[in-house]
């Protein structure tokens, strides 16, 4: 029985344990932090298999000087970050080109095609319809201006064969009346689900792969090295071997991987969220907001407000005015929100073509890498754990992942 190491216990690693152990294969997961504690846990709760359209854009440079002036946009950059970091940006900004945009919309769509089928197969086993909603996702436009230069996005996703159904105001009052009506129309995305407890279905997933004979080990990896037929990990205070290993750290993963000769253009898309406090069913599903690009999730917490993106590395402190901006403009949406409870950042793995990394290392067959899948981990975690599983098994998954290539920035 082959020993594999999943280095990594947010959601895409619990899942990619789950199917590696369903397969038969003896697992153990690795992290300093509790399992789905990180980035896992303060998303927007959606599991958004229409969510194709990548960060890049035609239309960016144009908007560039906005998001760096503009303290409501929905992407913030930090400058001086961004001049130590050309080489990336540059890498980021090639892949703006429609051609490319449109070319990686389309591998998105196809691997989010399987995202929902993925899950549910964990799903039969691990029961966590209490924490599942099926109310259908809304994007709100705050404008006419706004709805106009989203069209090229809705075509894209409607190329792809996303299913968006147009919502006029009124429309939108009706699905939704203690929105104030500050909003121009909307779009529903059909057949979209969202969670109200992140962390419990995290969690479940988890404690299932325990009581299979899983194993878990908090410690921080200090050291990898390649032995003939296996590997060693250094860890904080021991030493173990095994057969193969996948790297699933998130926004952490080109650190390992750099342990073992490979080195990525990854970086970091800063999320954040806001939690209020509410007594009273305020909202029926999640609320997007294009002005800001955050959306409003009502869980088993509270309201929360979350998403954004800032481009400002990995280890600068929380952005106090990104968390202001958010409570200001969920407020202008619904004004019935109570006190703020708590509020959060978390860092999401990106990769300047906005395409995860899926497959194995160039420079040793026992290693394996699935992380980069930057906002959209949590839906792709179950699909991914799939496509490794089949890998590990010798198998091409059933589903196109040569876009997601570790080879691909060579």
């Amino acid at each position: 029985m082959k020993k594999i190491v999943v280095v990594g216990g947010g959601i895409v690693g619990i899942c990619t344990a789950y199917f590696l152990q369903k397969s038969g294969f003896k697992v153990t997961i690795i992290d300093k932090e509790d399992p789905g504690t990180m980035t896992s846990f303060g998303h927007a709760c959606t599991f958004a298999d229409y969510a194709s359209i990548p960060v890049n854009s035609p239309s960016l440079f144009s908007q560039i000087p906005a998001m760096l002036f503009k303290g409501d946009s929905p992407l913030a950059i930090d400058f001086f970050y961004l001049i130590k970091n050309l080489p990336w940006a540059f890498k980021f900004l090639k892949n703006c080109r429609k051609d490319k945009v449109e070319k990686i919309a389309k591998s998105l769509a196809n691997f989010l095609k399987h995202s929902q089928l993925s899950y549910d197969e964990i799903f039969k086993e691990v029961n966590v319809s209490e924490y599942i909603k099926n109310e259908e996702n809304i994007y709100l436009f705050d404008s006419k201006k706004a709805y106009d230069e989203y069209k090229y996005a809705t075509l894209i996703r409607k190329k792809n064969n996303v299913k968006v159904v147009e919502l006029s105001k009124n429309e939108i009052h009706d699905l939704e009346p203690n929105l104030a009506p500050v909003y121009y129309s909307g779009q529903l995305f059909v057949g979209s689900r969202h969670t109200t407890n992140p962390l419990s279905i995290s969690k479940k997933i988890f404690e299932n792969f325990l009581l299979r004979g899983g194993k878990y080990i908090k410690e921080n990896v200090k050291n990898v090295s390649q032995k003939e037929n296996s590997i060693e990990l250094s860890l904080e205070n021991k030493r173990i071997e095994c057969d193969e290993m996948i790297i699933c750290a998130g926004a952490w993963s080109n650190i390992i991987a750099n342990m073992v000769g490979e080195n990525f253009p990854l970086d970091t898309e800063r999320g954040y969220h806001v939690l209020f406090e509410t007594d009273q069913q305020l909202i029926n599903r999640p609320i997007a907001w294009s002005e800001s690009g955050f959306y409003l999730i009502q869980i088993e917490d509270g309201i929360r407000a979350a998403g954004t993106v800032e481009i400002a590395g990995l280890n600068k402190p929380p952005n106090n005015q990104r968390t202001n901006m958010i409570e200001r403009q969920s407020r202008k949406i619904l004004p019935q929100l109570g006190k703020v409870k708590s509020t959060w950042m978390g860092r999401r793995p990106t990769l300047p073509d906005a395409l995860p990394i899926i497959g194995r290392s160039e420079k040793n067959k026992n290693i394996l890498f699935a992380f980069g899948h930057q906002h959209i981990g949590w839906t792709l975690a179950a699909v991914t754990g799939k496509a490794i599983n089949e890998l590990i098994k010798g198998n091409k998954p059933n589903f196109d992942i040569n876009d997601f290539s570790p080879n691909r920035f060579k």
